[in-house]
């Protein structure tokens, strides 16, 4: 192809142009159209960036027969060894041109399929990919949605329309309304842990706003929220505490927290140690959470805890219930006790006994004291607990095995 001067108005022409597109003046006359039946107009080819998704036309005769795809997911089929990929329908089009239109548009504004997605509902998505993707036991649902209960005020608002300010303002003034004891009925207002937990909420809710294609910005991280909350040094149960529990012992709550005493498990960890996790022959039981050192470890039954762990293993198998402390009758289709259940069953037990001033985690300081005062190796006493070994000999050098293991823990009385 070359450029030629138009005779009429000097511009400069492609020589395979039939008029100037300058003044229109006619260059060569139009090829007479040939005989015969007419061939099928070539579609145009519209090519997507790669990651927006395809345009693919529907077979049948339809009135719009092309469908604009996006959010492209690899699909692995691991029997074939093949992959393949699923796409979200954003819509479909009578003309291609209108599909590729609606596809660049949704990537500028991505909140397309779920622009009008409440707060609510976003929530409700949240927890779902967040409890299977990182296996959380039911109680971790349970706290969700009591944090979330402080939200009610903008349950109903579409995400697209709240704001920084919004959120923030939710926040601050978090109240809800008393389902159960003393607040039953009454106005709630949210202490600054619940805030600061609240904020976390928000902060991983919008995360996943941004990867639903939403929002492009997480509005909840944009502001920072300062809380006066009180930490509350951990306090050891005395000898005199620990007499009289022992003294109580047949009641469930009081119960586990004996169980900590003598293995370290956090509250949330031996709300969820399972069934199948309990070795009464090795005289082993398994659990854990929080931290990579802490996750699914092993410790020991501790010679004093046993009749209460056999206790619980014969009744959690006689009933059908899948963890080893938990409700006699499901409620909610669910044996699991929160740790808000837990912490409000122990310090009811507590008003009678005469024992005060104690939160969940005494449990577990109490562990760590005896076994200090006792002469247990610190090695050990790190692995019981879930805490990570600084050391990198015996982080990733040291292996002892469960009987050392025993006799560390045996050192508790």
């Amino acid at each position: 192809m070359a450029l030629i001067q138009c005779p009429e108005c000097s511009g400069q022409v492609s020589d395979r142009a039939t008029s100037c597109p300058h003044c229109g003046f006619p260059l060569c006359t139009a090829p007479a159209a040939k005989r015969g039946r007419p061939k099928k107009q070539e579609e145009l080819t519209f090519r997507l960036p790669n990651g927006y998704g395809t345009i693919r036309k529907l077979n049948g005769n339809r009135r719009k027969p092309y469908a604009a795809l996006v959010n492209p997911t690899q699909v692995f089929d691991d029997e074939k060894g093949t992959s393949h990929y699923k796409y979200e329908l954003l819509g479909t089009f009578a003309e291609k041109i209108d599909a590729y239109n609606a596809v660049m548009q949704y990537r500028k504004s991505p909140g397309g399929l779920n622009s009008n997605i409440t707060v609510k509902e976003l929530f409700e998505k949240w927890i779902e990919h967040h409890m299977k993707v990182n296996n959380y036991p039911d109680s971790m649902r349970k706290k969700y949605e009591m944090e979330f209960a402080y939200l009610s005020p903008i349950y109903k608002i579409r995400v697209l329309d709240t704001s920084p300010a919004m959120l923030k303002e939710s926040i601050e003034s978090a109240t809800k309304i008393g389902t159960r004891g003393k607040t039953k009925g009454q106005v709630v207002v949210a202490t600054p842990n619940i805030k600061s937990n609240i904020k976390g909420l928000l902060n991983m809710m919008y995360d996943h706003a941004i990867f639903l294609r939403i929002l492009t910005v997480n509005y909840a991280r944009t502001f920072e929220l300062k809380f006066d909350i009180v930490h509350r040094e951990g306090r050891p149960y005395t000898q005199a505490e620990r007499d009289i529990l022992w003294k109580h012992s047949g009641t469930l709550f009081i119960d586990m927290t004996l169980v900590q005493f003598y293995s370290g498990w956090r509250p949330n960890e031996v709300l969820n140690i399972g069934i199948d996790n309990v070795d009464l022959q090795n005289r082993t039981f398994t659990s854990g959470s929080k931290t990579e050192a802490g996750i699914n470890r092993t410790v020991p039954i501790h010679s004093r805890i046993i009749p209460i762990v056999e206790h619980y293993y014969k009744e959690a198998h006689d009933i059908g219930r899948n963890i080893l402390f938990g409700r006699k009758i499901p409620h909610n289709g669910q044996y699991t006790y929160t740790d808000n259940s837990f912490r409000y069953g122990l310090f009811k037990d507590f008003e009678g006994l005469g024992i005060k001033d104690h939160v969940l985690h005494d449990g577990r300081h109490t562990f760590s004291t005896m076994a200090k005062e006792n002469g247990m190796d610190d090695f050990a006493r790190k692995k019981f607990m879930g805490h990570n070994i600084s050391d990198l000999t015996d982080r990733v050098y040291t292996h002892l095995d469960l009987e050392w293991f025993r006799t560390e823990i045996e050192k508790i009385k």
